[in-house]
C-alpha cells in the first residue's frame, strides 16, 4: 500500500513542479504572486512530532514499557488532531489566494490546494489508524512480541512525513518560479 501511495505522491509532486515551470515560461504564464500559508511551519513540526512519538512508542513496546507506549500514542493522537486543525487554516488560505486571482488560469493556488488536500485526506486516514493504535495501546495490546499494528502505523506516519517535506520543497520551488515572473 505504501509503495502505491509513494508512486502516486511522487509522480504528482514531479508533475506539479513541471507544470508550474512550464506555465511560468509560456505565453499563458501565471501572473498572480504566490504566498505559502504560515501555518505550514507548525503543522510540519506537529507531523514530525507524531512520527517521533510513534517511533518512541514502538521502541518502548519492544522493551515492554507499556506506560511509555500509552503516553506516546496519546501524544501522537493529540498532535495528529492539532495538525489537522492547523492544516485546515493553511488550506483556507490557499483557497483565499485562488479566490483573489483574476482568473483561475493565472494562479498556482488551485494545484497547490489539490496536493495539500490529497495529503490531508491521507492524514485523516492515518488519524483513524492512529486512534485504533492508541486504543490498542491503552488496552495493553502491544509488547515485545505483539507490536505489528504499532509498527505499521509508525511506518505510515513516517511516509506521510516524507511526502509532506517533499510537498513543501515543491511548493517552495513553485513559489520561487512564480514570484520571479509575476509582477
Amino acid at each position: 500500500m505504501i509503495g502505491s501511495l509513494a508512486i502516486f505522491f511522487f509522480s504528482s509532486i514531479l508533475l506539479y513542479v513541471i507544470y508550474i515551470a512550464m506555465r511560468v515560461g509560456s505565453d499563458r504564464a501565471i501572473t498572480q504572486r504566490m504566498v505559502l500559508p504560515w501555518s505550514f511551519i507548525p503543522s510540519t513540526l506537529l507531523l514530525i512530532g507524531v512520527s517521533g512519538c510513534l517511533e518512541w512508542a514502538y521502541r518502548a513496546a519492544k522493551k515492554d514499557r507499556l506506560a511509555t507506549v500509552k503516553q506516546m500514542t496519546i501524544g501522537a493522537c493529540a498532535m495528529g488532531v492539532a495538525f489537522l486543525f492547523i492544516q485546515s487554516d493553511g488550506m483556507k488560505r490557499l483557497l483565499d489566494g485562488l479566490a483573489d486571482a483574476p482568473t483561475r488560469n493565472e494562479s498556482a493556488y488551485g494545484y497547490t490546494f489539490i496536493l495539500v488536500f490529497l495529503h490531508a485526506a491521507h492524514v485523516v486516514g492515518g488519524a483513524i489508524g492512529l486512534w485504533w493504535t492508541a486504543r490498542n495501546a491503552l488496552a495493553n495490546r502491544y509488547d515485545h512480541e505483539r507490536n505489528i499494528g504499532l509498527k505499521v502505523c509508525t511506518l505510515y506516519w513516517h511516509f506521510l512525513d516524507v511526502v509532506w517535506v517533499l510537498l513543501l520543497v515543491s511548493f517552495w520551488i513553485a513559489l520561487v518560479l512564480v514570484n520571479a515572473k509575476a509582477p
